[in-house]
């Protein structure tokens, strides 16, 4: 093995040298081209005449010179480090040469290394600028010895036509054999050419939606790597007009083999038609006219007009069911929400579009308010239901009375007053004068829709006014005085004061008419006459000369008072035997003027205590001396009064009475024993 090496150097070492010798003679056959090595890179970039001409995609190695040499000569077959052998070897300068990817086998063109062949483009040689096959057999055919190397540690700002791409060998390919670039006859990479599948492209493309040229399109190079970024297209899609769109798609390879296919893509409408114009939500007045096709219109995506295709169908309120309406006009007469529905179909596809407008219909005018009359006239403290008969509706016939608020404004009051139900329900009008009362109602729909009335309402105390004080029957003294307005008040019923305004008339026992008396007359009226009397009191309402009030008092006039006995001496002075008329003379009489003599009672108190009733018209005897009582007793027969009268009689001796004037005389006394 060692002896191997070392002939192998020496081998090496003859070549550099005659490589030397042979670049001084051929130095100056270098032609147009003159080559650059970025190791920055691993580009190759051959100028032509200064101009970039073309570029190749290398793998240097750390180990690579930088600087500028001239090739001093060339190698169709060499063998490299390792050993390993490169095809197309143009030296750059002492042991580092352009040469294709290394093989294996000296001469064998199936013996290539494909891990090696699969790192260019990056840093992978011990110095040598490594290259495909076709792109060393470039260099070696078309750049005289002599052509000028650069090589520099650049940026791709170095490469003027960029980096190229190498085709990749897949593992299926093994780990070694032909380079695919190789022109020699017998590769069999040689027959291989991209394909392009198309299979995954979506042919059929919706109207108006987005357009990827390359979507589902695989390319593939010719040993199968994907290489669909190299794609390139001709030919458009415009997916905002319907019809059938062709597509060439080109590849071309890193071998530069190229495929082609063509597609034919189809823009359809696949969408709804537009139904335009149709507001989502409206409000309406009741009983108002709708314009159901006014700035209606229907289109498809290709601006197909269907506006006169649209149907109409309508959902009536408290309905669920559609119905058709051919009409383009609509008298809303229900309150509620209408559902107008549009459709129509695209001819394109089919598919049926559906607009629905929500038509709210209110009624938002002012209420109706019946059964307020303008003027009324009420009695003083009458109570009425300030609403009853009173309504209110809406324009669509919706009774809204519930809602109507009723305000008083009272006699004197400057502000009206809200009743609430309890009140204006059992309303009294308990003052006289003139009262408003203002019936408002607002429409629930538009508050600021609000109906108004009033009625003005003249509360007058027309009855008859009432008395008080007034007793139906009395009884009066024969002779009394009395006030016969004294107590007596007369008002009106809402309490007017009407006792000036009293009449007073009387009718004495035995009259046929009523005499007016004034006022000193019944002020101080004496009842002179026994019997009854009639006292009629009157008295008119000055709002109604037809409201009279008349109250009549009976008064029975009696004579009840004690009789007046007259006639009776107080005392007298008889004899044991004598006798005296008890009635001469005596009289009993009421004050009236009636004699009641007759039914004068007379009683005897003897003087031993008994009492006897004397009813004889003769003389009564006394027959005892001492202390005669004469009671006389008088009953008013009307009344029971009584009055009584005394007489007292004393019966003495004759010897005790004085001879000269019939006087008691005092007795001389006795002697007493002992005096």
């Amino acid at each position: 093995m060692k002896k191997r090496k070392v002939t192998v150097l020496l081998a090496f070492c003859l070549i550099l040298l005659s490589a030397v010798f042979m670049y001084k003679g051929e130095a100056q056959a270098a032609g147009a081209y003159s080559i650059q090595v970025n190791k920055g890179t691993n580009v190759v970039t051959i100028f032509r005449n200064g101009r970039p001409d073309r570029a190749f995609v290398c793998s240097v190695g750390s180990a690579t010179p930088i600087g500028t040499f001239y090739t001093p000569n060339k190698l169709r077959w060499h063998v490299l480090d390792g050993p390993s052998y490169g095809q197309y070897c143009t030296r750059i300068t002492g042991g580092y040469l352009f040469h294709s990817v290394w093989y294996y086998a000296n001469g064998d063109y199936a013996s290539q290394s494909y891990v090696q062949y699969n790192k260019l483009g990056t840093t992978a040689s011990h110095g040598c600028v490594r290259l495909t096959v076709a792109d060393a057999k470039w260099i070696y055919d078309n750049c005289p010895l002599g052509t000028k190397v650069t090589i520099i540690y650049g940026s791709s700002a170095n490469d003027p036509l960029g980096k190229p791409e190498a085709i990749k060998i897949p593992a299926k390919y093994g780990s070694r054999g032909w380079d695919p670039t190789d022109p020699m006859s017998g590769n069999p990479y040689s027959s291989l050419r991209p394909s392009i599948d198309v299979s995954g492209a979506q042919v059929t493309i919706p109207y108006g939606s987005s357009f990827n040229v390359n979507a589902g399109i695989v390319a593939r190079d010719s040993l199968g790597n994907d290489i669909t970024h190299r794609l390139t297209s001709s030919g458009t899609v415009n997916t905002r007009k319907t019809g059938s769109y062709r597509v060439t798609y080109i590849i071309t390879d890193a071998l530069g083999r190229s495929a082609s296919v063509d597609v034919v893509y189809t823009v359809v409408d696949t969408q709804k038609a537009v139904i335009k114009g149709v507001k989502k939500s409206q409000k309406k007045e009741y009983n108002s006219t709708l314009k159901l096709r006014n700035k209606i219109k229907a289109y498809t995506v290709d601006k197909k007009n269907l506006t006169k295709k649209i149907q109409i169908k309508i959902v009536y309120p408290k309905s669920s069911k559609e119905k058709l309406y051919k009409k383009s006009t609509i008298k809303l007469k229900k309150l509620g929400t209408y559902k107008i529905n549009y459709y129509v179909t695209n001819p394109n596809n089919g598919l049926v579009t559906k607009a629905t407008s929500k038509v709210t219909v209110k009624d938002t005018k002012k209420p109706r308010i019946s059964g307020v009359s303008s003027k009324k006239t009420f009695e003083y403290n009458v109570v009425k239901n300030l609403k009853y008969g009173v309504k209110a509706k809406l324009v669509s016939g919706k009774n809204v009375s519930s809602k109507i608020v009723i305000k008083v404004k009272e006699p004197g009051s400057k502000s009206y007053k809200k009743l609430s139900e309890n009140l204006y329900k059992k309303y009294k009008f308990a003052k006289t004068g003139i009262y408003y009362v203002q019936y408002t109602v607002a429409n629930p729909y538009n508050k600021k829709a609000v109906a108004k009335k009033e009625t003005v309402i003249t509360v007058k105390d027309t009855k008859a006014p009432l008395f008080t004080g007034i007793t139906a029957t009395k009884k009066a003294e024969y002779k009394e005085v009395w006030n016969l307005k004294a107590g007596v008040t007369a008002k009106l019923v809402s309490g007017v004061n009407m006792t000036s305004g009293i009449v007073i008339k009387v009718k004495t026992p035995g009259a046929k008419q009523f005499q007016v008396l004034n006022a000193a007359a019944y002020t101080k009226y004496r009842f002179n006459a026994l019997g009854i009397y009639m006292v009629e009191y009157s008295v008119t309402n000055p709002n109604n000369k037809n409201a009279t009030a008349v109250r009549t008092m009976t008064v029975t006039v009696k004579d009840t008072k004690a009789p007046v006995i007259s006639g009776v001496k107080e005392q007298q002075q008889v004899s044991p035997g004598d006798g005296l008329e008890l009635r001469k003379d005596v009289t009993a009489v009421l004050l009236s003027g009636k004699n009641v003599t007759a039914q004068m009672k007379i009683t005897v108190k003897n003087p031993d205590g008994s009492e006897i009733e004397y009813k004889d018209q003769g003389e009564y005897i006394f027959d005892k001396a001492g202390t005669y009582i004469i009671t006389y007793t008088s009953v008013n027969p009307d009344g029971g009064a009584t009055a009584k009268a005394e007489m007292t009689v004393v019966v003495k001796d004759e010897q005790q009475i004085s001879p000269d004037n019939g006087q008691k005389m005092e007795a001389e006394p006795e002697l007493q024993n002992g005096n």
